[in-house]
């Protein structure tokens, strides 16, 4: 089995494929055209029409979602197609193998179960950004002085060629 508990809301793609259907009426011929395009299904761990797993009853009722890899889980995990999110909790041995594969890729984790994956990425790049700007910007061009320096030997020759000038008339 490799299942994993939701613990924010994710746009996951499914075995059972979401779609979105575009139609339009051509001008020329009246027909309607339709097109269908294959999207992830949101899932919300707050939404409960989402839940795969519940408890309790009327408004105490609570409940989860549990995905899995298709074919590794139980009839009531929904099947996702592609790789856990740091967002997501291993629910079992192999998930928490599959999960230890990624942790180099993923490098900002959320601390703490109100934190997303993506709000600490972006934490993380705030962090880095204010660094940056905190640190003098200094930038070295490798031979800046002696083009600085045939620059002004250009200036100043065209200032005596414009006072030459400015003489003659």
């Amino acid at each position: 089995m490799a299942r994993w508990k939701l613990m924010g809301p994710h746009y996951l793609n499914t075995t059972n494929r979401e779609e979105w259907e575009y139609s339009e009426t051509d001008r020329k011929t009246g027909r309607p055209k339709r097109m269908k395009l294959p999207v992830p299904r949101l899932m919300d761990p707050r939404e409960p029409g989402d839940w795969t797993t519940t408890w309790g009853r009327g408004d105490d009722r609570e409940g989860e979602i549990i995905v899995c890899l298709p074919g590794r889980g139980e009839d009531t995990d929904i099947a996702i197609l592609g790789d856990p999110t740091p967002d997501m909790i291993p629910m079992d041995d192999e998930a928490r193998a599959i999960t230890a594969g990624f942790s180099d890729r993923w490098r900002y984790k959320p601390e703490g179960t109100d934190v997303s994956h993506s709000q600490s990425l972006v934490d993380g790049m705030q962090a880095q950004m204010a660094e940056l700007q905190a640190k003098p910007q200094t930038v070295q061009v490798e031979g800046l002085d002696t083009l600085v320096s045939a620059m002004a030997e250009m200036m100043k020759a065209n200032q005596a060629l414009i006072a030459s000038l400015a003489v003659r008339r």
